[in-house]
């Protein structure tokens, strides 16, 4: 087998449980905790949107002011 075929060949995946083992019930759903991450995350963005945008406007007037005198 050559360098190329054992590149290309991909490795077998481990199994995640054994065959014999019980299955595990899937994770309760939680919507209320879902939408409080959400808004925090939306929360977040504005607020370095808002940071960001203050800083370019304060350099642009400090630029302005100094060009102007």
């Amino acid at each position: 087998m050559s360098i190329a075929q054992q590149i290309a060949t991909p490795t077998p995946a481990r199994r995640t449980r054994r065959p014999s083992a019980p299955l595990t019930p899937a994770p309760i759903p939680r919507p209320g905790y879902t939408l409080v991450r959400l808004a925090g995350l939306v929360t977040l963005t504005a607020l370095g949107t808002a940071l960001i945008a203050g800083a370019v406007a304060i350099t642009l007037l400090m630029l302005a002011s100094n060009l102007g005198a």
